[in-house]
């Protein structure tokens, strides 16, 4: 099994992966549809491997995930099977939608990639328009909350 913060992950998705393939897959779903722009800047890249990091992922796990070609993987090919329209399923799109803004634009191709892959996990288009609108409102939370209360130092 792939080496895990079963804590952090049972708290955020509600249950651990099945196998390590189910791991490895959501993290390549992820991975294609941040990069359906067709590039993954480096502000994603960060944000991608800060979550692996903090899901306790081995440093070859994170290897295998970061050496994953996502121009040549196909969303159908690599998607876990979720419960349609279930929590991990709207988690995937979440994390999809935080990585894919990490660098400061929600592109369109990522956008439409994140509603390809709804469609394939059987999440209704309102509900990614909500998950979307929880995304922006949380980011916009973090600044508020960084300009109101800012570290010593700064």
């Amino acid at each position: 099994m792939v080496a895990i913060n079963e804590t952090r992950v049972k708290e955020r998705y509600g249950r651990l992966p099945s196998s390590d393939e189910q791991a490895l897959s959501y993290l390549k779903a992820l991975k294609i549809i941040v990069g359906a722009d067709g590039e993954i800047p480096e502000a994603e890249l960060k944000a991608l491997r800060k979550g692996m990091q903090r899901l306790g992922l081995t440093e070859a796990v994170t290897r295998e995930v970061e050496g994953f070609d996502f121009r040549s993987g196909k969303l159908e090919d690599v998607l876990p099977g979720f419960s349609k329209g279930g929590l991990r399923a709207r988690m995937l799109l979440r994390d999809a939608i935080e990585v894919a803004r990490a660098d400061g634009t929600y592109a369109q191709a990522e956008k439409a990639a994140v509603a390809k892959a709804a469609a394939l996990l059987g999440v209704e288009p309102a509900t990614v328009t909500s998950i979307e609108a929880l995304v922006e409102l949380e980011h916009a939370a973090k600044h508020l909350r960084k300009a109101l209360f800012p570290k010593k130092g700064k």
